[in-house]
């Protein structure tokens, strides 16, 4: 498991202090990034400290929402030299 998560579904004026906060609960965010996919979606990329954080998120099973909107929230696809 990696120790990255991308996020989607959060509103466009939503900061990255914000996207942040939420997983902070988790354990340590070394660094966020929101960036614009080819289609114009706003993509959250949360770096956490270590793959246990981030099995932490998605063992917690928790339903994350901003303003009412439910966030997607995916692991990035392997490489195929992480694959080997």
């Amino acid at each position: 498991m990696a120790s990255q998560i991308y996020i989607s579904g959060f509103p466009p004026s939503y900061t990255r202090s914000q996207l942040r906060q939420i997983f902070v609960p988790f354990g340590k965010v070394e660094s966020v990034h929101v960036l614009r996919d080819a289609r114009g979606f706003f993509v959250g990329v949360v770096q956490m400290s270590s793959p246990d954080e981030v099995e932490h998120i998605f063992g917690a099973q928790q339903v994350f929402q901003v303003e009412g909107k439910h966030l997607d929230i995916w692991e990035p696809p392997e490489t195929e030299s992480a694959q080997r």
